[in-house]
């Protein structure tokens, strides 16, 4: 995290919504293709019944 305090610009919206809206892309990008490759390993390993 940042060593300064939040400050919020008064002329715009806030920067840190923008910051963690892009946050939580990164984070889909990085958990949906390793959820679908465990899911597609777990059920070709018959771990599903």
């Amino acid at each position: 995290m940042s060593e300064h305090t939040h400050r919020h610009n008064k002329e715009g919206p806030c920067h840190f919504s923008l910051m963690s809206l892009s946050a939580v892309k990164r984070l889909l990008f990085v958990a949906v293709p390793l959820l679908a490759l465990w899911g597609l390993v777990s059920w070709a390993g018959g771990w599903w019944g």
